[in-house]
């Protein structure tokens, strides 16, 4: 089960010096040896991992080196020919510069291609605004067919390399850069693209990834002063929109915390799935200002400047739950 909180967090953490990179490639490794049909296709990304599997399986290994379009190409074939392509690039590049081929070559195919991606928002606090990444939600959100999911702990990150193995529509996985503790048990079910980590009924705060620890954060805060908010982890796109929409019907406001452009991402996601509804909810919604930020000095430096930085959101929130 989901690890889940009255007040606090008190969470496990398994595979601490291991990153969600590392995780669900190692995973993908072991599932190699079960199924043949599984390949793995590059832009010349490099990890330990990926030497272990090249060198054991070298015909099953493709890097078409710095080519991000080629590729998907690439993949598209492999995909055609009833083989099961994994491909992983740095995600601002493996779906900004190839989105062409990805809405030909994968969704409009329709073909069970997995694309993953490294460093979403601002996992590459360290390289500008040329490695920064708010919009690919909203853009893949667009095409037909293709699952997005956004990996909150390393947990989630192995079992996405088994989920993703059994589809047979095109996938998009977002790994975090960083390395955060396990919220999640081995045994939890991923299928309805959403966990409810947190129960209260005075609010809710929806999140994940690297911004779901801010949520806990600022849950702990509202219940100090008598605010009991449930958080959930929206994790899959599109996600069982009946069953989150049941979840939210009681829950009088609703927060949303990403780190994203809002035009077009998760806050807008909920607000269609209820809009079109016609169920009328108190929303506020947090995420990155559509500006480009030539800053460096931190995750939480570049988070200030947008007010989506731990201080900020809570002082915010509490003005919105009237604390």
């Amino acid at each position: 089960m989901v690890k889940k909180m009255s007040k606090g967090r008190n969470f496990t953490v398994e595979n601490q010096h291991m990153s969600q990179r590392d995780i669900f490639w190692t995973r993908v490794g072991e599932l190699m040896r079960e199924d043949e049909d599984i390949v793995i296709v590059t832009a010349d990304m490099g990890t330990p991992v990926f030497d272990k599997i090249r060198t054991i399986y070298p015909h099953r290994f493709f890097n078409v080196g710095i080519a991000e379009q080629n590729c998907i190409s690439v993949a598209s074939g492999l995909a055609k020919e009833g083989k099961k392509p994994y491909i992983f690039n740095i995600a601002t590049f493996a779906i900004l510069r190839a989105f062409e081929q990805i809405r030909v070559g994968v969704s409009i195919m329709n073909l069970p291609v997995t694309i993953v991606g490294t460093g979403t928002g601002f996992s590459y606090d360290d390289a500008g605004p040329t490695h920064h990444l708010f919009e690919d939600i909203a853009l893949m959100r667009t095409l037909p067919n293709i699952t997005i999911n956004s990996v909150s702990d390393n947990v989630m990150a192995r079992k996405l390399a088994d989920i993703s193995r059994e589809m047979s529509t095109p996938n998009y996985v977002r790994l975090e850069r960083h390395i955060n503790p396990d919220i999640y048990e081995t045994n939890d079910d991923f299928s309805k693209g959403f966990q409810v980590i947190r129960e209260g009924l005075d609010g809710c705060i929806i999140s994940n990834g690297f911004m779901l620890w801010k949520a806990f954060e600022i849950a702990d805060e509202l219940s100090k002063h008598g605010k009991n908010v449930s958080v959930i982890d929206l994790h899959t796109y599109p996600c069982k929109e009946n069953n989150l929409v049941q979840t939210l019907e009681g829950i009088p406001s609703i927060i949303t915390i990403e780190e994203n452009f809002l035009p077009g991402g998760m806050g807008s996601y909920v607000m269609e799935l209820l809009g079109d509804r016609q169920i009328h909810k108190n929303i506020k919604r947090f995420g990155v200002k559509q500006e480009w930020v030539y800053r460096y000095g931190g995750r939480e430096h570049n988070h200030e400047f947008h007010g989506i930085d731990t201080k900020t959101l809570i002082k915010e929130t509490k003005m919105f739950m009237g604390v």
